[in-house]
């Protein structure tokens, strides 16, 4: 019997929360570089992003790596006044093992 045992989906989960470095927010149509606000791990991997000062249109909110380059994409339309906003991208890791061929 095979099975894939949990330190394998941690590590990979440790992967994929170590490759974000950040996030780009557009408001207004004017990207904002953000940090990552808090990480949790409780419930699969989730990444957040908080708004505090900005306001105005939210249309789309992406986390980067270290390279800028785009992980995951969340298209929005919230107008955003002066209450805090948190953007939450959450991430459910699952595993299959894949047959082989005979």
């Amino acid at each position: 019997m095979n099975e894939i045992q949990p330190i394998m989906i941690e590590l990979v989960q440790k992967y994929l929360s170590d490759m974000v470095a950040g996030a780009k927010v557009t408001i207004d149509g004017v990207v904002h570089d953000k940090e990552i606000y808090h990480t949790s791990t409780k419930y699969g991997l989730r990444k957040y992003v908080k708004l505090s000062m900005e306001q105005g249109l939210v249309t789309r909110a992406a986390l980067v790596d270290s390279h800028g380059r785009e992980l995951y994409v969340k298209t929005m339309n919230y107008q955003k006044g002066v209450q805090g906003y948190v953007i939450a991208f959450p991430l459910q890791i699952e595993t299959k093992e894949v047959k082989e061929n005979a």
